[in-house]
């Protein structure tokens, strides 16, 4: 491991790992634990359980487990090191030099956020260069035009990247980062002529945060007329267009509060809406949402309000990929800005009251989109209400909770004058979604739920599991992750128990490992009913089954060629079988 345990421990002790889960996803009390839908796949019946008591998380729809490191790792798609150190300085304190266990890849992603801030800076400088008529245009435009004051466009990093595109390469060169690394930062292309330049010279350029506010990459916008008008970086190892959303580092404290979220289309719509004090908003960059865009909004918000622009009603296939949204338990509606505006220009114009006013009339998705089929079909025949039928079925499919989906039929019907029955009966012809997640059913053998059973003894109890390193070998473990649990606890000379946490930490970046020792511990059906009679039955058992395995092996031996020793060896355990059949 890159830290001590000590160290490692302190941090645990220091951060609630509810408290820490619940800034992510929506926690629900059950009994002793936490419920929540998982927000590492998706899912529409919560399966992700959170153990405060062992200080580790499982989803038993995915599999994925871990303890408060797994789990920002996987939240903010961080490194070990980097997660470690994100925590750290939650909880106060401060991080041991790391030195050279600081592995290759977070090394890597290090140099790029450090290439990304200092490109930022530098471009904002450039942006404030009275020397060049390109940036005192680009400053006209961000200012006059858009509004955008002095304190936004630094706090979101807006600059301008000289229209030659050497400057700034040099500039990158001047401070340490070779080609390669401007080119692997998606920053730099090289021409066809062989020279590296700058993906958005000439344009304006906005930082494009994480989360957590490092600069991951940038945008570029052209001055004037021209296509293409907006230029993004390249995915890249610490950027994916899909998976961020534009201005979440600034607003997500603020949606989090509110439990809702504006998403908006580009980034001069988020800038406008944030400046105006309507700060909990987020922009999807212009590209259609991604499920993993999704995913990451409903950490923080129970509702969405979708404001594209005025032609909003008129881009019906985007609109329809909303449901999405929904399908994440997340309720959404639809903000159509009037035309000829769009969510800048009419706050610009407008005011923040007016556009709070429209915003609070905002119809939900299922109306909205009800509404533009009887616009495309109307109502006058039996062929137009079957169109808006099937056009309704996927939305009704994506809403989780039955109840609200009893009350949106309902509606539908009364608004076609059409029988539920005929809604229903089209609802069963096509493809349903997976309506539910069905609970953990365990296919496993009687073996491998003796051994997890052991297992979960042995992390709970030291005297148990002196007892079964006293009585049990490593093979007597079928699968490799339980011996290699089992190894640690019979290598292990520490006093007291070797918590689930800790055995994680042990196997840190072992996510296999890791998901397996969350089930065990987080399983109801490996839960309770342990003492002497019960552990000791289940050593029995796994006994029992390696003396069989190790028969049927040597017999398929024998079968092959005589061999008088190894026939005394099967007989000798057929003696054992017995003894340990008797037992029982």
């Amino acid at each position: 491991m890159l830290f001590d345990d000590q160290y490692l421990e302190e941090i645990k002790s220091r951060i609630d790992i509810v408290e820490l889960v619940s800034r992510y996803v929506s926690l629900q009390p059950a009994g002793r634990n936490y419920r929540a839908l998982c927000p590492f796949h998706e899912e529409k019946t919560p399966s992700f359980l959170v153990s405060p008591e062992k200080g580790i998380f499982h989803c038993f729809g995915c599999g994925v487990g871990g303890n408060i490191f797994t789990f920002v790792m996987k939240m903010e798609s961080l490194t070990f090191p980097e997660a470690v150190a994100f925590l750290a300085e939650k909880c106060g304190m401060e991080l041991p030099t790391l030195g050279k266990s600081i592995t290759r890849q977070t090394k890597e992603r290090d140099k790029l956020f450090l290439l990304n801030e200092t490109l930022s800076r530098y471009y904002y400088q450039c942006l404030l260069n009275p020397g060049d008529e390109l940036a005192h245009a680009a400053r006209s435009y961000i200012y006059e035009r858009r509004g955008l004051k002095p304190e936004i466009i630094e706090q979101f990093g807006i600059g301008f990247s000289p229209a030659s595109g050497k400057e700034s390469i040099a500039f990158l060169m001047e401070a340490g980062f070779s080609g390669q690394d401007v080119i692997k930062a998606g920053v730099g292309v090289v021409t066809k002529s062989g020279e590296l330049l700058d993906r958005f010279r000439g344009r304006i350029t906005f930082a494009l945060h994480d989360v957590q506010g490092r600069v991951i990459g940038f945008g570029g916008r052209i001055l004037g007329d021209g296509e293409p008008k907006y230029v993004n970086v390249s995915d890249t190892p610490v950027f994916s267009k899909g998976r961020n959303l534009y201005g979440l580092f600034a607003s997500r404290n603020f949606i989090q509060r509110s439990h809702q979220a504006i998403l908006v289309e580009g980034y001069m719509d988020f800038l406008t809406l944030f400046q105006e004090g309507i700060n909990n908003c987020v922009a999807s960059m212009g590209t259609s949402l991604t499920k993993d865009q999704a995913m990451l909004l409903r950490r923080y918000a129970e509702e969405v309000i979708i404001c594209y622009d005025s032609d909003a009603a008129g881009q019906a296939a985007t609109v329809r990929g909303m449901n999405i949204l929904q399908e994440q338990g997340i309720t959404v509606r639809i903000l159509p800005i009037p035309a000829p505006y769009d969510p800048d220009s009419f706050l610009r114009q407008k005011g923040r009251e007016k556009f709070l006013e429209i915003m609070e009339e905002a119809p939900s998705l299922f109306d909205f989109q009800l509404e533009l089929f009887v616009k495309d079909y109307g109502l006058s025949s039996l062929e137009s209400k079957a169109k808006i039928i099937r056009g309704m079925v996927p939305f009704l499919q994506s809403i989780r909770d039955p109840v609200e989906r009893s009350l949106k039929v309902s509606y539908l019907a009364e608004r076609l004058k059409v029988g539920e029955s005929v809604i229903y009966s089209a609802l069963r012809r096509e493809k349903a979604p997976e309506a539910v997640l069905s609970s953990f059913v365990s296919r496993e053998s009687g073996k491998v739920k003796a051994e997890k059973m052991l297992l979960r003894a042995m992390m709970e109890s030291q005297f148990w599991r002196e007892t079964v390193v006293k009585e049990l070998e490593v093979q007597n473990f079928s699968r490799p992750e339980h011996r290699r649990i089992f190894r640690v606890f019979a290598d292990s000379e520490e006093e007291g128990n070797l918590s689930p946490s800790d055995l994680i930490d042990i196997f840190s970046g072992d996510e296999e490992i890791s998901c397996c020792i969350t089930e065990i511990m987080t399983r109801e059906d490996l839960q309770g009913g342990l003492n002497q009679e019960v552990v000791e039955d289940l050593i029995r058992r796994l006994k029992l089954a390696s003396v069989e395995e190790e028969m049927q092996r040597i017999q398929e031996e024998l079968s092959r060629e005589d061999n008088e020793e190894r026939l005394q060896y099967y007989h000798f355990l057929s003696q054992e079988r017995e003894k340990l059949k008797r037992l029982d």
